[in-house]
């Protein structure tokens, strides 16, 4: 049997971050005799990833750059036990950064979340919320929802933002956290 005759496709296989628009940039390590490489994490859909620097010279930790830019290679994905530690310490803070700037699909967790099970409610998924606080916050949304995590956050005094940011990192830790909200809000096809 011959591999790549006429009964296999030519198409290229498409990149799994290819609808992923910007960088976020955790960390900046020398990678000797190679250059620069960077961890960091996509947007709009928090994946995990590593790429080799072509040129650093505009680029810092911190930074947030476009995924096409000429100054990085190829994305490939990077597990959170791999990720420098600069790079874990920055990634609550990051992810906080990119649920303010597309606050969206984020907002809208706490506006359409409901039971999983008779005793157990989607928001006991964010960490420290139990049962008694899921079901104020339920009383609390009402039938119209919340406009903005502002709104959230003072009717129900928590941070809002900040718990589904925690709850996103606690699923790049243990791929076993299930429901994944990063999956259901921001990479389902839906």
């Amino acid at each position: 049997m011959q591999f790549g005759g006429p009964d296999e496709s030519d198409e290229e296989d498409s990149s799994p971050y290819e609808s992923e628009t910007h960088i976020r940039v955790l960390d900046m390590q020398d990678r000797r005799p190679m250059g620069h490489e960077i961890h960091g994490i996509t947007e709009p859909s928090m994946h995990l990833v590593r790429a080799r620097l072509n040129d650093s010279g505009e680029l810092s930790e911190d930074s947030r750059m476009t995924a096409d830019s000429e100054s990085i290679g190829p994305l490939s994905e990077i597990r959170h036990r791999d990720l420098s530690p600069a790079a874990t310490g920055k990634l609550t803070e990051a992810l906080l950064a990119t649920i303010s700037e597309a606050p969206e699909k984020h907002l809208g967790f706490y506006n359409s979340a409901g039971p999983m099970s008779l005793k157990y409610h989607s928001f006991q998924l964010l960490p420290g919320i139990g049962n008694a606080k899921a079901l104020q916050m339920v009383q609390l949304r009402g039938i119209v929802g919340w406009s903005d995590f502002t709104a959230v956050d003072e009717a129900c005094a928590i941070d809002s933002a900040r718990l589904l940011a925690e709850r996103y990192v606690k699923e790049m830790e243990d791929d076993a956290q299930t429901p994944r909200l990063l999956d259901i809000l921001l990479r389902s096809e839906i």
